[in-house]
């Protein structure tokens, strides 16, 4: 037997709407098509969806079963019209974004986001979390479509940039850390303790000439970045966003650097990309956000 999309669609209304007049309003059909479309769908199944022995009518226990069927249905068929309309537009079928929490705040991009899922609900996404070079490497070895990243002075052949905003740096200790008793800190004082970086997975240790400690341990994440200093290994230089609503971190008052720093955040991709409607809109949402970010640091 098959049923139409019609008797499917009469057939959950008058489920929510709890009765077949009610339905036909609901659909714009009249009362007597809503009841012969229902009662159609009855003689082919051989058995009575509705018990209509009382003034309103209530399902059977067949038709309970299968209004789960017929909805699952019904959300099948919405999905392959938003999906043909979205193949229409030329919109993206899947967007992977890679993002540096050193960089961009996690609570931004959720929000950023959440306006995406609903501008565009058929569009799968993969989300990336990188730090150091990896958001470059994803990008050239096309694996991710768009990263948000620190900046860096040379960019791989064929990775486009958009200077988009800054992140806030500061000088951080946990708060029992004896760095956080000085009044003032200088540079031979940082030198004395451990200094906490972060890496990536594929470079692993690394090396710099001009580093205020000699002493260095490095993370891959910025979770377990943030454990470390919390914990009282070391200091860091982190972005406001990512310790500010930390209680056991605290900024240090450098002699070398009375003020935050800014380090510039960068959006890129492939200049092979053929991104569509949706990536299109990441990237103008992604700056839009990263321009107003960067109004806010210096007012």
């Amino acid at each position: 037997m098959i049923y139409s999309f019609e008797q499917l669609e009469a057939f959950t209304a008058a489920v929510e709407c709890g009765s077949f007049s009610a339905a036909a309003r609901k659909l714009g059909k009249a009362q007597s098509s809503v009841s012969g479309l229902i009662s159609n769908m009855e003689i082919d199944s051989g058995f009575d969806l509705f018990d209509r022995s009382s003034r309103s009518p209530v399902l059977t226990n067949e038709g309970k079963i299968l209004l789960r069927e017929i909805k699952s249905v019904l959300k099948s068929h919405q999905n392959l019209v938003k999906k043909v309309d979205s193949l229409v537009h030329k919109v993206d079928n899947e967007i992977r974004i890679a993002f540096d929490e050193l960089a961009f705040p996690r609570s931004h991009m959720l929000k950023i986001l959440k306006e995406f899922s609903q501008a565009f609900p058929t569009t799968s996404l993969l989300l990336l979390k990188c730090t150091h070079k990896e958001a470059y490497q994803l990008i050239a070895q096309n694996r991710a479509d768009l990263a948000m990243t620190l900046s860096q002075d040379d960019y791989p052949e064929g990775v486009l940039f958009k200077g988009v905003t800054h992140a806030q740096y500061f000088t951080v200790v946990g708060t029992d850390h004896p760095l956080a008793e000085l009044a003032s800190v200088t540079p031979e004082d940082l030198g004395q303790y451990r200094h906490i970086r972060v890496t990536d997975s594929s470079t692993g240790f690394r090396t710099y000439d001009s580093d205020l400690s000699t002493h260095i341990w490095y993370a891959d994440n910025t979770a377990m970045l943030l454990d470390l200093v919390q914990e009282g290994f070391g200091w860091a230089e982190l972005p406001l966003h990512l310790f500010a609503s930390h209680p056991n971190i605290e900024r240090l008052n450098t002699s070398h650097q009375s003020v935050s720093f800014l380090q510039n955040v960068d959006l890129i991709w492939s200049h092979d990309s053929s991104l569509g409607k949706a990536g299109e809109w990441l990237i103008d949402e992604l700056t839009a956000h990263g321009k107003a970010a960067r109004q806010s640091l210096t007012e």
